[in-house]
Protein backbone atom coordinates (compact mmCIF):
# COMPACT_ATOMS: atom_id res chain seq x y z
CA UNK A 1 0.00 0.00 0.00
CA UNK A 2 1.57 3.18 -1.15
CA UNK A 3 0.24 6.42 -0.01
CA UNK A 4 0.27 8.02 -3.71
CA UNK A 5 -0.26 11.60 -5.16
CA UNK A 6 -3.81 13.33 -4.16
CA UNK A 7 -4.77 10.69 -1.61
CA UNK A 8 -4.47 11.23 2.45
CA UNK A 9 -5.19 9.02 5.53
CA UNK A 10 -8.26 8.44 7.51
CA UNK A 11 -8.10 5.75 9.77
CA UNK A 12 -5.16 3.88 8.68
CA UNK A 13 -7.01 3.73 5.14
CA UNK A 14 -6.18 5.59 2.32
CA UNK A 15 -8.42 8.30 1.19
CA UNK A 16 -8.72 9.49 -2.30
CA UNK A 17 -10.47 12.52 -3.52
CA UNK A 18 -12.42 10.19 -5.70
CA UNK A 19 -13.54 7.90 -2.82
CA UNK A 20 -12.44 5.17 -0.70
CA UNK A 21 -10.92 2.52 -2.61
CA UNK A 22 -8.74 -0.43 -2.27
CA UNK A 23 -5.57 0.00 -4.58
CA UNK A 24 -4.40 -3.87 -3.81
CA UNK A 25 -7.80 -4.97 -5.88
CA UNK A 26 -6.44 -2.36 -9.04
CA UNK A 27 -2.57 -2.78 -9.55
CA UNK A 28 -2.68 -0.06 -11.97
CA UNK A 29 -2.95 2.07 -9.07
CA UNK A 30 -0.14 3.73 -7.37
CA UNK A 31 3.50 5.18 -8.37
CA UNK A 32 6.56 4.25 -9.15
CA UNK A 33 9.52 3.77 -6.74
CA UNK A 34 11.59 6.05 -8.77
CA UNK A 35 11.73 9.74 -7.39
CA UNK A 36 11.84 10.80 -10.72
CA UNK A 37 9.18 9.41 -12.49
CA UNK A 38 5.33 9.99 -11.52
CA UNK A 39 2.17 7.71 -11.64
CA UNK A 40 0.71 6.82 -15.00
CA UNK A 41 -2.62 9.25 -14.00
CA UNK A 42 0.23 12.33 -13.81
CA UNK A 43 0.33 12.94 -17.33
CA UNK A 44 4.67 11.95 -17.78
CA UNK A 45 6.17 10.71 -20.35
CA UNK A 46 6.01 7.31 -18.72
CA UNK A 47 2.10 6.83 -18.54
CA UNK A 48 0.25 5.41 -21.35
CA UNK A 49 -3.27 7.23 -21.42
CA UNK A 50 -4.47 6.28 -24.37
CA UNK A 51 -4.85 2.91 -23.19
CA UNK A 52 -4.46 2.84 -18.98
CA UNK A 53 -7.46 5.56 -18.63
CA UNK A 54 -9.21 3.50 -15.52
CA UNK A 55 -12.49 6.18 -14.08
CA UNK A 56 -13.65 5.42 -10.79
CA UNK A 57 -16.34 7.72 -9.58
CA UNK A 58 -17.86 7.74 -5.79
CA UNK A 59 -21.32 7.84 -6.82
CA UNK A 60 -23.09 6.51 -9.92
CA UNK A 61 -23.16 9.35 -13.01
CA UNK A 62 -26.67 10.80 -14.34
CA UNK A 63 -28.19 9.27 -17.09
CA UNK A 64 -27.16 10.97 -19.70
CA UNK A 65 -23.99 12.50 -19.34
CA UNK A 66 -22.54 9.83 -21.82
CA UNK A 67 -20.07 7.84 -19.44
CA UNK A 68 -21.27 4.60 -17.98
CA UNK A 69 -21.20 2.75 -13.98
CA UNK A 70 -19.11 3.07 -11.50
CA UNK A 71 -16.55 0.24 -12.50
CA UNK A 72 -16.84 0.70 -16.01
CA UNK A 73 -14.11 1.95 -17.95
CA UNK A 74 -13.91 4.59 -20.33
CA UNK A 75 -13.40 3.36 -24.21
CA UNK A 76 -9.72 4.31 -25.04
CA UNK A 77 -10.69 5.96 -28.37
CA UNK A 78 -11.13 10.43 -28.00
CA UNK A 79 -10.26 9.60 -24.31
CA UNK A 80 -7.26 11.86 -24.37
CA UNK A 81 -8.65 14.35 -26.24
CA UNK A 82 -11.92 14.53 -24.28
CA UNK A 83 -9.36 15.26 -21.04
CA UNK A 84 -7.29 17.67 -23.10
CA UNK A 85 -10.24 19.65 -23.89
CA UNK A 86 -12.11 19.66 -20.02
CA UNK A 87 -8.30 20.73 -18.63
CA UNK A 88 -7.55 23.40 -21.46
CA UNK A 89 -11.25 24.71 -19.99
CA UNK A 90 -10.07 24.37 -16.95
CA UNK A 91 -6.71 26.75 -17.49
CA UNK A 92 -4.61 23.41 -17.14
CA UNK A 93 -2.15 21.37 -19.50
CA UNK A 94 -1.12 17.95 -18.86
CA UNK A 95 0.77 17.71 -22.19
CA UNK A 96 3.27 19.89 -21.24
CA UNK A 97 6.56 18.26 -19.01
CA UNK A 98 7.57 19.04 -15.93
CA UNK A 99 4.34 20.79 -14.89
CA UNK A 100 2.97 20.24 -11.72
CA UNK A 101 -0.71 19.54 -11.83
CA UNK A 102 -2.43 20.31 -8.19
CA UNK A 103 -5.87 18.17 -9.39
CA UNK A 104 -5.68 14.33 -9.33
CA UNK A 105 -7.44 12.56 -12.47
CA UNK A 106 -10.16 11.61 -10.43
CA UNK A 107 -10.82 15.53 -9.79
CA UNK A 108 -10.09 16.46 -13.77
CA UNK A 109 -12.42 13.23 -14.36
CA UNK A 110 -15.69 14.14 -12.73
CA UNK A 111 -15.04 18.10 -13.95
CA UNK A 112 -14.91 16.30 -17.23
CA UNK A 113 -18.03 14.93 -16.75
CA UNK A 114 -20.04 17.94 -15.34
CA UNK A 115 -18.15 19.96 -18.11
CA UNK A 116 -19.67 17.38 -20.59
CA UNK A 117 -23.29 17.35 -19.12
CA UNK A 118 -23.88 21.10 -19.21
CA UNK A 119 -22.47 20.77 -23.23
CA UNK A 120 -24.84 18.31 -23.51
CA UNK A 121 -27.41 21.10 -23.53
CA UNK A 122 -26.84 22.06 -27.29
CA UNK A 123 -25.21 18.66 -28.09
CA UNK A 124 -24.99 15.19 -28.55
CA UNK A 125 -21.71 13.01 -26.54
CA UNK A 126 -20.36 10.23 -27.20
CA UNK A 127 -18.86 7.61 -25.01
CA UNK A 128 -15.81 7.47 -27.27
CA UNK A 129 -15.70 11.40 -26.43
CA UNK A 130 -16.52 12.58 -30.36
CA UNK A 131 -19.01 15.30 -30.50
CA UNK A 132 -21.63 15.64 -33.29
CA UNK A 133 -22.64 19.19 -33.62
CA UNK A 134 -26.40 19.95 -34.64
CA UNK A 135 -27.88 23.20 -34.99
CA UNK A 136 -29.33 25.08 -32.30
CA UNK A 137 -32.87 24.93 -32.44
CA UNK A 138 -34.59 28.40 -33.57
CA UNK A 139 -38.38 29.46 -32.17
CA UNK A 140 -40.27 30.62 -35.38
CA UNK A 141 -42.66 33.08 -35.52
CA UNK A 142 -46.48 31.49 -36.95
CA UNK A 143 -46.52 32.38 -40.33
CA UNK A 144 -48.84 35.15 -41.06
CA UNK A 145 -51.49 34.94 -43.83
CA UNK A 146 -51.22 37.74 -46.71
CA UNK A 147 -54.37 39.45 -45.70
CA UNK A 148 -52.85 39.65 -42.18
CA UNK A 149 -49.99 41.25 -43.70
CA UNK A 150 -51.73 43.63 -45.76
CA UNK A 151 -53.35 45.21 -42.82
CA UNK A 152 -50.94 45.19 -40.81
CA UNK A 153 -49.22 47.43 -43.39
CA UNK A 154 -52.10 49.83 -44.14
CA UNK A 155 -52.07 50.15 -40.21
CA UNK A 156 -48.40 51.14 -40.13
CA UNK A 157 -48.71 53.40 -43.29
CA UNK A 158 -51.86 55.49 -41.59
CA UNK A 159 -50.54 58.06 -39.46
CA UNK A 160 -51.50 59.07 -35.91
CA UNK A 161 -53.57 62.35 -35.92
CA UNK A 162 -54.06 64.76 -32.70
CA UNK A 163 -57.14 66.69 -32.81
CA UNK A 164 -56.70 70.12 -32.89
CA UNK A 165 -58.72 72.41 -31.08
CA UNK A 166 -59.78 76.17 -32.47
CA UNK A 167 -60.82 77.40 -29.33
CA UNK A 168 -58.93 77.81 -26.20
CA UNK A 169 -59.77 75.14 -23.01
CA UNK A 170 -62.00 76.61 -20.16
CA UNK A 171 -59.63 76.18 -17.42
CA UNK A 172 -61.37 75.76 -13.71
CA UNK A 173 -65.10 77.20 -13.67
CA UNK A 174 -65.13 80.66 -15.23
CA UNK A 175 -68.04 82.77 -14.89
CA UNK A 176 -69.10 83.14 -18.46
CA UNK A 177 -70.28 86.78 -18.66
CA UNK A 178 -73.18 87.28 -21.64
CA UNK A 179 -72.50 90.27 -24.36
CA UNK A 180 -73.61 93.51 -22.79
CA UNK A 181 -76.99 95.34 -23.87
CA UNK A 182 -75.34 97.51 -25.32
CA UNK A 183 -73.42 95.60 -27.93
CA UNK A 184 -76.38 93.76 -28.43
CA UNK A 185 -77.78 96.89 -29.40
CA UNK A 186 -75.21 98.05 -31.53
CA UNK A 187 -74.75 94.58 -33.39
CA UNK A 188 -78.95 94.87 -34.36
CA UNK A 189 -78.40 98.20 -35.70
CA UNK A 190 -75.74 97.30 -38.15
CA UNK A 191 -77.86 94.97 -39.59
CA UNK A 192 -80.87 97.51 -39.68
CA UNK A 193 -78.51 99.78 -41.17
CA UNK A 194 -77.32 96.90 -44.05
CA UNK A 195 -80.75 95.89 -44.60
CA UNK A 196 -82.20 99.47 -45.42
CA UNK A 197 -78.89 100.78 -47.33
CA UNK A 198 -78.33 97.58 -48.92
CA UNK A 199 -74.78 95.53 -48.23
CA UNK A 200 -71.72 97.46 -47.82
CA UNK A 201 -69.16 96.05 -50.62
CA UNK A 202 -66.68 96.64 -53.29
CA UNK A 203 -66.12 94.83 -56.70
CA UNK A 204 -62.63 94.89 -56.54
CA UNK A 205 -62.38 93.41 -60.17
CA UNK A 206 -64.71 91.90 -63.30
CA UNK A 207 -65.94 88.85 -60.91
CA UNK A 208 -64.38 89.48 -57.59
CA UNK A 209 -66.76 91.21 -54.67
CA UNK A 210 -66.10 92.10 -51.08
CA UNK A 211 -68.86 92.10 -48.55
CA UNK A 212 -67.43 93.63 -45.65
CA UNK A 213 -68.98 92.87 -42.29
CA UNK A 214 -71.43 90.74 -44.11
CA UNK A 215 -71.37 87.71 -41.33
CA UNK A 216 -72.96 88.57 -37.94
CA UNK A 217 -72.26 88.11 -34.73
CA UNK A 218 -74.68 85.42 -34.32
CA UNK A 219 -73.84 83.92 -37.91
CA UNK A 220 -69.77 83.86 -36.52
CA UNK A 221 -70.62 82.24 -33.82
CA UNK A 222 -72.58 79.60 -35.34
CA UNK A 223 -69.55 78.84 -38.02
CA UNK A 224 -67.07 78.70 -35.13
CA UNK A 225 -68.85 76.04 -32.69
CA UNK A 226 -69.78 74.24 -35.85
CA UNK A 227 -66.22 73.98 -37.11
CA UNK A 228 -64.85 73.43 -33.98
CA UNK A 229 -67.49 70.02 -33.42
CA UNK A 230 -65.76 68.77 -36.98
CA UNK A 231 -62.43 69.61 -36.40
CA UNK A 232 -62.72 67.89 -32.93
CA UNK A 233 -63.61 64.61 -34.89
CA UNK A 234 -62.96 62.06 -37.47
CA UNK A 235 -61.26 64.02 -40.49
CA UNK A 236 -60.88 66.88 -39.06
CA UNK A 237 -57.90 69.69 -38.48
CA UNK A 238 -54.62 68.26 -39.39
CA UNK A 239 -51.44 70.19 -40.64
CA UNK A 240 -50.71 69.25 -44.21
CA UNK A 241 -47.61 69.60 -46.09
CA UNK A 242 -46.30 68.45 -49.66
CA UNK A 243 -44.40 65.76 -51.24
CA UNK A 244 -40.83 67.44 -50.14
CA UNK A 245 -41.73 67.50 -46.74
CA UNK A 246 -42.36 71.18 -46.23
CA UNK A 247 -45.68 71.89 -43.96
CA UNK A 248 -48.30 74.61 -44.62
CA UNK A 249 -48.64 77.12 -41.99
CA UNK A 250 -52.20 76.11 -41.16
CA UNK A 251 -54.36 73.40 -39.74
CA UNK A 252 -56.82 72.17 -42.53
CA UNK A 253 -60.18 70.27 -42.37
CA UNK A 254 -62.03 69.41 -45.44
CA UNK A 255 -66.08 68.96 -45.42
CA UNK A 256 -67.61 67.38 -48.11
CA UNK A 257 -64.69 66.05 -50.20
CA UNK A 258 -61.42 66.03 -49.52
CA UNK A 259 -58.16 67.93 -50.84
CA UNK A 260 -54.43 66.50 -50.61
CA UNK A 261 -52.37 69.46 -50.88
CA UNK A 262 -49.37 66.70 -52.21
CA UNK A 263 -51.56 65.79 -55.44
CA UNK A 264 -53.64 68.07 -55.92
CA UNK A 265 -56.34 65.85 -56.53
CA UNK A 266 -59.92 65.56 -54.50
CA UNK A 267 -60.82 61.96 -53.26
CA UNK A 268 -63.33 60.49 -50.55
CA UNK A 269 -60.75 59.81 -48.50
CA UNK A 270 -58.08 61.29 -46.63
CA UNK A 271 -54.72 59.52 -47.86
CA UNK A 272 -52.48 60.30 -44.35
CA UNK A 273 -55.66 58.68 -42.05
CA UNK A 274 -57.80 57.31 -44.61
CA UNK A 275 -60.84 59.11 -42.95
CA UNK A 276 -64.07 60.40 -44.42
CA UNK A 277 -63.90 64.32 -44.74
CA UNK A 278 -67.53 65.17 -42.83
CA UNK A 279 -70.18 66.43 -44.70
CA UNK A 280 -70.97 70.39 -45.46
CA UNK A 281 -73.43 71.62 -42.40
CA UNK A 282 -76.70 72.83 -43.82
CA UNK A 283 -76.54 76.17 -42.54
CA UNK A 284 -73.31 77.08 -44.60
CA UNK A 285 -75.54 76.20 -47.42
CA UNK A 286 -77.68 78.55 -46.61
CA UNK A 287 -75.26 81.36 -45.58
CA UNK A 288 -73.60 80.63 -49.35
CA UNK A 289 -76.80 81.17 -51.03
CA UNK A 290 -77.75 84.25 -49.61
CA UNK A 291 -73.96 85.56 -50.37
CA UNK A 292 -74.25 84.48 -53.88
CA UNK A 293 -77.58 86.63 -54.30
CA UNK A 294 -76.21 89.82 -52.52
CA UNK A 295 -72.92 89.48 -54.36
CA UNK A 296 -75.27 89.67 -58.05
CA UNK A 297 -77.63 92.78 -56.46
CA UNK A 298 -73.71 94.52 -55.60
CA UNK A 299 -72.42 93.75 -59.14
CA UNK A 300 -75.81 94.53 -61.52
CA UNK A 301 -76.04 98.00 -59.08
CA UNK A 302 -72.20 98.83 -59.26
CA UNK A 303 -71.70 97.49 -63.66
CA UNK A 304 -75.62 98.14 -64.33
CA UNK A 305 -74.83 94.93 -66.15
CA UNK A 306 -78.40 92.87 -67.51
CA UNK A 307 -76.70 89.21 -67.54
CA UNK A 308 -74.93 89.58 -64.46
CA UNK A 309 -74.09 85.59 -64.35
CA UNK A 310 -71.89 86.31 -67.27
CA UNK A 311 -69.69 88.07 -64.76
CA UNK A 312 -70.14 86.40 -61.55
CA UNK A 313 -71.68 82.53 -62.35
CA UNK A 314 -74.22 80.86 -59.45
CA UNK A 315 -73.06 77.73 -57.81
CA UNK A 316 -73.74 75.27 -55.18
CA UNK A 317 -70.79 74.19 -53.25
CA UNK A 318 -70.00 70.62 -52.73
CA UNK A 319 -66.39 71.19 -51.11
CA UNK A 320 -65.47 73.74 -48.06
CA UNK A 321 -61.87 73.67 -47.07
CA UNK A 322 -61.61 74.76 -43.38
CA UNK A 323 -58.08 76.39 -43.19
CA UNK A 324 -57.18 78.00 -39.11
CA UNK A 325 -54.01 80.29 -39.21
CA UNK A 326 -52.11 80.67 -36.36
CA UNK A 327 -50.44 84.37 -35.60
CA UNK A 328 -47.94 83.51 -37.86
CA UNK A 329 -49.59 81.63 -39.86
CA UNK A 330 -49.46 82.46 -44.09
CA UNK A 331 -49.80 81.19 -47.42
CA UNK A 332 -47.98 81.75 -50.49
CA UNK A 333 -49.76 83.30 -53.83
CA UNK A 334 -51.39 80.19 -55.45
CA UNK A 335 -53.69 79.42 -57.39
CA UNK A 336 -57.08 77.44 -57.01
CA UNK A 337 -57.08 74.94 -60.10
CA UNK A 338 -57.75 71.64 -58.76
CA UNK A 339 -61.49 71.50 -59.64
CA UNK A 340 -62.82 69.77 -62.57
CA UNK A 341 -62.51 71.07 -66.09
CA UNK A 342 -66.24 71.73 -66.52
CA UNK A 343 -66.12 74.06 -63.18
CA UNK A 344 -63.00 76.23 -63.94
CA UNK A 345 -64.26 76.47 -67.75
CA UNK A 346 -67.26 77.81 -66.36
CA UNK A 347 -65.65 79.92 -63.78
CA UNK A 348 -67.68 78.97 -60.81
CA UNK A 349 -66.74 81.05 -57.94
CA UNK A 350 -65.02 80.47 -54.67
CA UNK A 351 -66.41 82.07 -51.46
CA UNK A 352 -64.33 82.77 -48.60
CA UNK A 353 -65.39 83.42 -45.22
CA UNK A 354 -63.10 85.13 -42.69
CA UNK A 355 -63.41 84.94 -38.77
CA UNK A 356 -61.25 86.20 -35.93
CA UNK A 357 -58.14 88.42 -36.65
CA UNK A 358 -57.75 90.19 -39.83
CA UNK A 359 -55.75 89.26 -42.24
CA UNK A 360 -53.69 90.71 -44.84
CA UNK A 361 -54.89 89.49 -48.39
CA UNK A 362 -52.72 89.76 -52.04
CA UNK A 363 -54.14 88.70 -55.53
CA UNK A 364 -52.65 88.89 -59.15
CA UNK A 365 -53.31 87.73 -62.03
CA UNK A 366 -49.70 86.87 -62.01
CA UNK A 367 -47.57 84.94 -59.36
CA UNK A 368 -45.09 88.42 -58.26
CA UNK A 369 -45.84 89.78 -54.83
CA UNK A 370 -44.38 93.38 -55.93
CA UNK A 371 -47.26 93.15 -58.41
CA UNK A 372 -49.78 91.90 -56.32
CA UNK A 373 -52.53 94.11 -55.08
CA UNK A 374 -53.41 94.39 -51.07
CA UNK A 375 -56.47 94.01 -49.36
CA UNK A 376 -57.55 93.75 -45.51
CA UNK A 377 -60.25 90.68 -45.14
CA UNK A 378 -61.77 91.31 -41.43
CA UNK A 379 -63.77 89.26 -38.95
CA UNK A 380 -66.96 88.90 -40.69
CA UNK A 381 -65.72 89.89 -44.06
CA UNK A 382 -66.99 87.55 -47.35
CA UNK A 383 -64.76 87.48 -50.84
CA UNK A 384 -66.30 86.08 -53.82
CA UNK A 385 -63.88 85.11 -57.15
CA UNK A 386 -65.47 83.63 -59.84
CA UNK A 387 -65.72 84.58 -63.71
CA UNK A 388 -62.86 85.98 -65.34
CA UNK A 389 -61.09 86.00 -61.73
CA UNK A 390 -61.04 82.86 -61.06
CA UNK A 391 -57.81 82.02 -61.78
CA UNK A 392 -55.95 84.32 -59.86
CA UNK A 393 -53.30 84.13 -57.74
CA UNK A 394 -54.31 85.00 -54.41
CA UNK A 395 -52.71 84.20 -51.07
CA UNK A 396 -52.07 85.35 -47.19
CA UNK A 397 -48.96 87.39 -46.02
CA UNK A 398 -49.96 88.09 -42.50
CA UNK A 399 -51.91 87.91 -39.30
CA UNK A 400 -52.81 91.13 -37.95
CA UNK A 401 -53.32 89.69 -34.09
CA UNK A 402 -55.62 90.82 -31.49
CA UNK A 403 -57.77 91.98 -34.21
CA UNK A 404 -60.96 89.95 -33.08
CA UNK A 405 -63.82 91.07 -32.09
CA UNK A 406 -63.66 91.17 -28.25
CA UNK A 407 -67.52 89.77 -28.44
CA UNK A 408 -66.84 86.87 -30.36
CA UNK A 409 -64.12 86.02 -28.02
CA UNK A 410 -66.09 86.11 -25.19
CA UNK A 411 -69.02 83.71 -27.19
CA UNK A 412 -66.49 80.80 -28.89
CA UNK A 413 -62.67 81.14 -26.50
CA UNK A 414 -61.51 81.19 -29.97
CA UNK A 415 -57.77 80.77 -30.54
CA UNK A 416 -56.32 83.76 -31.49
CA UNK A 417 -55.60 84.17 -35.05
CA UNK A 418 -57.94 83.45 -38.44
CA UNK A 419 -60.45 81.23 -39.49
CA UNK A 420 -60.89 80.94 -43.04
CA UNK A 421 -64.01 78.78 -44.62
CA UNK A 422 -63.51 78.53 -48.53
CA UNK A 423 -66.56 76.74 -50.56
CA UNK A 424 -66.32 75.97 -54.34
CA UNK A 425 -68.00 73.28 -56.92
CA UNK A 426 -65.92 70.64 -57.83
Amino acid sequence: MYRGRGCTTRGGRPFYRGGYSDQSSNPDYGMSESRGRRSPWSGSRHSNHENAAVYRPRMPLPVGSGLRGRNDTLETQGTSDALSHCSSSMGLNPSVEGEKIELSLVEVTESCAVSLLHHDLSHNVNISGSVDKSEPSQERSPPQSSSGIDDLNQVKCQAVIEPFDICLPKIGTPIMLKPSLLVKNREKRNEIKRSAEGQIGNVLRPGMVLLKKYLSLGDQVKIVRACRALGLGSGGFYQPGYRDGAKLHLKMMCLGKNWDPETGNYGDLRPIDRAVPPGIPREFFQLVEKVIKDSHSLVQLKTKASHVEHILPSMKPNICIVNFYSASGRLGLHQDKDESPESLHKGLPVISFSIGDAAEFLYSDQREVDKAEKVELESGDVLVFGGSSRLIFHGVTAIKQKTAPGSLLEETNLRPGRLNLTFREY
